[in-house]
């Protein structure tokens, strides 16, 4: 009942990382293990290589899981962890003195995309390994339907369409963070209060890219893209949300960094880009432009502000990363009132004018 209770949750969830988590959360329990390790599998020259996802860990009747919100490297895989995608059955164990380790492959046979690592004290029956399996396989079709939904079909970074509701929730995002700030501000005692940083818009575009499909061709021209859609992926959080916008436009989403450190993090894709070695291609470089997610401030609005900084990239010399707010306070850009602004403006008089703008 358990397994068939998480089918259901799987069913209804329309968040990719909600998946990860209620897959290793009902897993673990249902074997009674203390903890449960997701890894994502990459190959890498061949050799299967795996990611930590996030770790469930299991205390009485209650999960707890820790997602890794941290870039971490490729680990090469164990024996245990090889041998499960080498099964038919999908999965292996092995005895580690008072408990059980067990690994389920997750995916084709031979081309598993995850892996499951649960640690448990007593050794599950054959009936059950075979339950938890099935269970698992849930959980690829689930994933493989919201890849279908929300994914770019060639980068695999997100599409167009999901862009709105991950807007909604950056600026839903920047607004707690801001209130975070004040709360602790209003506190007589806030030494011990880490403050929460701004959230970001970033937008990219792959300069002379044309030039790239005319004189190469369009294949070359998609080698480009994901390449560079691959770059990102190493570049950013995992946390981060990656978009494919439209032809060569990339747009990312940036919660919780620090306003010292984001001209940073664009710079470091930038120069990733700049540095790599395209086939055929040879050097590619790629404009950036970003702005802060202003909660008082549309959609529409903050995403013009990104794409004036990256016009500005773009017009001054390309293969560079410029923030919308820097280019204001340095005179290079000029902060424009929202259309309704302009408009209540000219209906008034000039002493009107005078006392609102003082």
């Amino acid at each position: 009942m358990l397994l068939l209770h998480g089918a259901e949750f799987l069913s209804r969830e329309r968040d990719v990382r909600a998946l990860f988590r209620t897959t290793a959360e009902f897993a673990t329990r249902y074997l009674e293990g203390r903890f449960g390790l997701l890894f994502s599998v990459r190959f890498v020259q061949a050799e299967a290589c795996c990611a930590l996802i996030g770790c469930c860990v299991a205390d009485g009747t209650e999960t707890h899981w820790d997602e890794v919100t941290v870039p971490q490297g490729l680990l090469p895989m164990d024996q245990l962890l090889q041998d499960c995608m080498r099964t038919d059955q999908g999965y292996t164990l092995e005895s580690l003195g008072q408990e059980w380790r067990l690994a389920f492959a997750i995916g084709e046979f031979g081309a598993a995309r995850w892996v499951l690592e649960i640690h448990t004290p007593r050794k599950p029956s054959l009936r059950r390994c075979q339950a938890l399996s099935l269970f698992l396989r849930c959980f690829e079709n689930q994933h493989r339907q919201w890849e279908h939904t929300n994914l770019d079909t060639l980068t695999r970074l997100l599409n167009r369409k999901t862009f709105d509701d991950d807007f909604d929730r950056l600026i839903l995002a920047a607004e707690a963070a801001e209130q975070a700030n004040r709360e602790a501000g209003d506190r007589r005692d806030s030494s011990h209060h880490f403050p929460a940083h701004p959230c970001w818009l970033g937008v990219v575009d792959i300069d002379h890219f044309k030039r790239i499909n005319d004189n190469y061709g369009h294949l070359f021209g998609d080698e480009v893209l994901l390449r560079v859609a691959d770059l990102m992926r190493q570049s950013f959080r995992s946390q981060d949300k990656l978009f494919r916008f439209g032809g060569e436009e990339f747009v990312i989403m940036l919660r919780n960094v620090p306003e010292d450190n984001v001209c940073d993090t664009f710079d470091r894709f930038r120069q990733a880009v700049e540095h790599y070695d395209f086939p055929q291609v040879g050097r590619v470089t790629c404009s950036v432009g970003y702005s802060r997610i202003d909660p008082q401030i549309g959609p529409a609005e903050l995403l013009g502000r990104a794409d004036e900084a990256l016009y500005f990239s773009k017009d001054h010399g390309r293969n560079q990363v410029n923030g919308f707010d820097d280019l204001v306070m340095s005179g290079l850009l000029q902060l424009k009132a929202p259309p309704e602004v302009e408009v209540n403006a000219a209906e008034m008089n000039q002493a009107d004018i005078d006392e609102l703008f003082g």
